[in-house]
């Protein structure tokens, strides 16, 4: 094989050696012409670069976008952003209309039976049939309220009596159908005598000639108003003994005097009790906690001997709360009367009501009450009513709230109280005498004469 000078090449090693040179011959080309092409280019660039930044058409930086285009918003009437409202606020509009639809029938149903008419049955010839026992204190306004009601619905009233000057205040009404049933409960002899006269009376064979029927035997709370408050310590046995004797031994005897009578006629036995004070259990009302206490366990008892024998006799118990006490001016004027007809303060002399010489209390009136006994004397009310301001709630609040919060907001109260009796006995020290119940008394009295 030749060389480059057209010369064989002698060997093997002068080939291996033109090849070599060949090689570095060729990277040397190669390189070369790479760093031409490089050259060209930088050039080029900076040509590019520098036409660009000259050149006076080309903006310096990205045009702003257009403006968006305004959407003029039309009018809306009521019912249109109404109907959005409520599309948007679903749950809200679906808790407000329940609360609203539950609160107009509750509202509707009340109307409605209160504006049906409540009259006791009647026989053919228009005499009166029903009877009602009406078991309490005849000086305390509450009985007086319900007899008269019962009364004027169709019912004969029977109000039971131990002493006379008791009898003539309840003749004094001047009503044919509210009668006094002397009971002398610690007699047991008169009280068995006195049982089976009235029933007597209820026997169709006997005058009046058409039948007579026990529908409820009603029993209202003994005391007309609440004892004072009263330490344990400072409570004597003869206090525990009257008062327990008072409110629970003597209807707990009436009660099952008439329990024969009332279980033959399937009467409703009715059991009108307080609430407020006693669901609290407040210190210093012992009496009237123990009261109540007792007397709760025995209606529950009763209750439940009822609806376990074959006897269909409607147990219910209503607890009052506050009611308008409009009728203070009438338990005054009964306390007149009864002074009038017994000074000598013989017998049982009624008790005013607590806390009247205080301002007015607004509560629900008296014909709630009324509406609600009618209804479970016949038979459309049962279990347990509540009546009156605060009667469930006092009575939840006292199962529920822990005694140590009872107590203290009991105490802040009684606090209350304690300093403005103490500011009142300061400014009028000295210029009041006696009693300021009784002051009251005179005073309505006076007005009356005058």
């Amino acid at each position: 094989m030749p060389d480059q000078s057209g010369e064989p090449f002698g060997s093997i090693e002068d080939f291996i050696s033109y090849l070599a040179s060949v090689e570095t011959t060729l990277e040397t080309e190669v390189e070369r012409f790479a760093n031409s092409i490089d050259a060209v280019t930088d050039r080029i660039s900076a040509s590019l670069r520098s036409a660009i930044g000259e050149s006076p058409w080309f903006p310096d930086t990205k045009p702003l976008p257009p403006p968006p285009s305004q959407v003029v918003a039309t009018p809306v009437g009521y019912l249109e952003a109404s109907s959005d409202w409520i599309s948007r606020h679903r749950a809200v509009t679906a808790a407000v209309v329940c609360f609203l639809g539950t609160g107009a029938f509750l509202i509707w149903r009340q109307r409605r039976g209160n504006r049906v008419k409540r009259r006791a049955k009647r026989a053919k010839n228009g005499q009166r049939t029903e009877i009602v026992v009406l078991a309490g204190p005849p000086t305390a306004p509450l009985t007086r309220s319900l007899s008269l009601d019962l009364e004027r619905r169709g019912f004969i009233v029977y109000i039971p009596v131990n002493s006379l000057w008791e009898e003539r205040l309840i003749q004094g009404e001047s009503k044919a159908d509210i009668h006094p049933l002397h009971i002398d409960v610690t007699s047991p002899s008169s009280l068995s005598s006195t049982i089976r006269k009235f029933t007597a009376l209820l026997d169709p064979s006997n005058p009046p000639k058409y039948p007579l029927h026990l529908a409820s035997f009603i029993l209202l709370p003994q005391t007309p108003s609440p004892p004072l408050p009263q330490n344990i310590a400072n409570i004597s046995a003869d206090s525990w003994s009257d008062a327990l004797t008072t409110n629970l031994l003597s209807p707990f005897t009436l009660i099952q005097a008439f329990l024969p009578l009332i279980t033959s006629q399937s009467s409703s036995i009715l059991f009108v009790t307080p609430t407020n004070t006693p669901s609290l259990s407040p210190p210093s009302r012992a009496l009237e906690n123990v009261i109540a206490g007792g007397m709760d366990k025995y209606i529950s008892t009763i209750r439940k001997e009822m609806s376990s024998s074959s006897a269909d006799n409607n147990v219910v118990q209503f607890k009052l709360g506050a009611f308008d006490d409009a009728s203070d001016r009438d338990a005054f004027k009964m306390a007149v009367a009864l002074r009038h007809d017994n000074p000598s303060g013989g017998g049982s002399s009624p008790a005013l009501p607590a806390g009247t010489e205080q301002r007015r209390v607004r509560g629900t009136p008296l014909r709630e009450l009324h509406l609600d006994v009618f209804d479970a004397i016949v038979g459309k009310r049962r279990g347990m009513i509540y009546v009156g301001r605060g009667s469930r709630t006092y009575d939840i609040l006292g199962k529920v709230m822990p005694e140590g919060l009872v107590g203290w907001m009991l105490g802040l109260q009684t606090r209350r109280k304690e300093e403005a009796r103490e500011g009142e006995n300061e400014e009028g020290k000295g210029s009041r005498t006696g009693s300021p119940g009784w002051e009251r008394v005179n005073q309505i009295s006076g007005e009356e004469s005058a």
